[in-house]
C-alpha cells in the first residue's frame, strides 16, 4: 500500500477562524435579522420600534451559508485533532528509514525529486543526525543536528539494479578493466542490499498505516477540507448587508485565499491591491464585530 499524497498533510496547515469568533458572528447576524423583523415598517411605512429603524437585516442566505461554514470548520478541526492524536499514539512504533536508504538532507524544503521521509500521517520526519555515522561526516552532524532526508525506494533501486546488470565494464588496460569489474560487483551488491532494506521498510510502514487507520484518518481530513472549501465558496457568493456579514465573508476568504493573500499583498500588481483591500476589510469588520 502506498501512502496517500500530501494534500491531507498540507491541509493541517490551513488556519481556521476561532470557534468563539465564528459563534459571535453567527449571533450578530441572527440578531440583526431578528431586530429587522422587530422594527419592520407598518402599512404606512413607519418603523415599529425605536432606535433601529435605519438598521438593515443580514442576508438570511449568508447566515445559513456561514452556519454551514462554521459546521465545516468544526468537522475539519475534529478530523485534524483525531489525526494528530493518531500520530502521537503511533510515534514510537513508526520505524526510521535505514541509513543506507537516506539521500540528501533538508528534504523538508521540497528540494528533491525523490520522496522525503515522512511520519505515519504524512508529515516530514525531522530526525536526529548524531547516530548517522555510515554516511555523514562528523562536521555535518555537528552543524546540522536535525533534518529530513530524501529516501531511496525499492522500485527505484530495482530499476538501478537492472541498469547495473545490463552494463558492461570497460577499460583501456587490464588493470582498469579489473577495477571497473570490481566496482560493478560492489555496486550491484550494495543495490541488492538496499532493495532488501527498502522492501522491509516499505512493508512495515504500510502495515502500520493500515492497522493504525492512518490512511483512513488522512482521508477524513481531506474530505473535511474539501467540504470546508465548498462551504467557504458558498459564503463568498452570498451578499453581505451588515458589518457582521462582511466579517463572515472575510473569515471564509481567509480559508480559500489566505495563502495567496500572504504571497501577493506586498506586490504592486492589481492582485496585491486586491489582497491589501481584502485584508483591510477583514480588519475593520473584525474590530466592528469584536
Amino acid at each position: 500500500m502506498k501512502p496517500m499524497n500530501q494534500s491531507a498533510g498540507e491541509a493541517l496547515a490551513i488556519a481556521l477562524p476561532s470557534m468563539s469568533r465564528r459563534k459571535l458572528l453567527l449571533g450578530m447576524g441572527t440578531a440583526s435579522a431578528a431586530a429587522a423583523v422587530a422594527i419592520a415598517p407598518d402599512a404606512h411605512g413607519a418603523a415599529v420600534g425605536q432606535g433601529l429603524s435605519s438598521d438593515q437585516a443580514e442576508n438570511p442566505e449568508l447566515i445559513v451559508a456561514y452556519q454551514k461554514f462554521n459546521d465545516a470548520c468544526s468537522q475539519l478541526e475534529e478530523a485534524r485533532n483525531s489525526l494528530e492524536w493518531l500520530a502521537d499514539e503511533w510515534r514510537h512504533q513508526w520505524p526510521l528509514a535505514p541509513e543506507e536508504l537516506l539521500l540528501g538532507a533538508n528534504a523538508q524544503n521540497g528540494r528533491y525529486t525523490a520522496p522525503a521521509e515522512r511520519d505515519i500521517i504524512g508529515r516530514y520526519l525531522i530526525r536526529d543526525t548524531s547516530d548517522l555515522t555510515k554516511r555523514l561526516a562528523p562536521k555535518f552532524r555537528r552543524e546540522i543536528r536535525k533534518t529530513c532526508f530524501a529516501i531511496r525506494t525499492a522500485d527505484e533501486e530495482k530499476d538501478l539494479l537492472k541498469r547495473w546488470m545490463r552494463s558492461k565494464p570497460t577499460g583501456r588496460t587490464d588493470k582498469a578493466l579489473a577495477r571497473n569489474r570490481a566496482y560493478r560487483i560492489k555496486a550491484t551488491r550494495e543495490c541488492e542490499l538496499r532493495i532488501q532494506l527498502a522492501d522491509r521498510y516499505e512493508a512495515e510502514t504500510a502495515r502500520l498505516r493500515q492497522v493504525s487507520g492512518a490512511d483512513a484518518a488522512r482521508l477524513r481530513v481531506r474530505e473535511a477540507d474539501i467540504l470546508l472549501q465548498k462551504a467557504a465558496d458558498e459564503v463568498s457568493k452570498c451578499q453581505a448587508c451588515t458589518v457582521a456579514g462582511l466579517a463572515m465573508k472575510a473569515d471564509a476568504l481567509t480559508v480559500t485565499a489566505g495563502a495567496l493573500m500572504k504571497i501577493t499583498k506586498s506586490d504592486d500588481s492589481p492582485l496585491g491591491q486586491i489582497a491589501r483591500f481584502i485584508e483591510s476589510v477583514a480588519e475593520v469588520a473584525g474590530r466592528a464585530s469584536a
